[in-house]
């Protein structure tokens, strides 16, 4: 019975170990940024890469030359910030309306 215990526990943590691997081409894409349909591409050629390992290459090589284009997120989030300090009157009218320039250039 012990033996059986055993065996289960190395294949749950061999599993684990797989997935972790699987990942690595995911969790690079969602650092990089890339959303949309670059980011479901590198996401089923990494679960494919169970089946064919060859496609999780190709995933993990999409996850490092594709641009992340949705880190625009960060800015909505940095023009809430301006409007409060603009709002507390911690910052004037120009400069305000500077960084909100600046910011919607990127």
């Amino acid at each position: 019975m012990a033996e059986v215990f055993v065996a289960f526990i190395a294949m749950f943590f061999v599993a684990l170990v797989c997935i972790a691997f699987l990942a690595i081409p995911i969790m690079i894409a969602n650092a990089r940024g890339i959303c949309g349909g670059e980011h479901t591409a590198i996401v089923v050629l990494s679960i494919l890469g169970i089946f064919f390992g060859l496609t999780w290459v190709v995933a993990l090589v999409l996850s490092l030359v594709w641009r992340g284009d949705c880190l625009g997120g960060d800015n909505l989030d940095k023009l809430d910030k301006l409007a409060k300090l603009y709002k507390d009157k911690v910052i004037t009218k120009s400069e305000y309306e500077h960084m909100k320039a600046k910011l919607l250039r990127e």
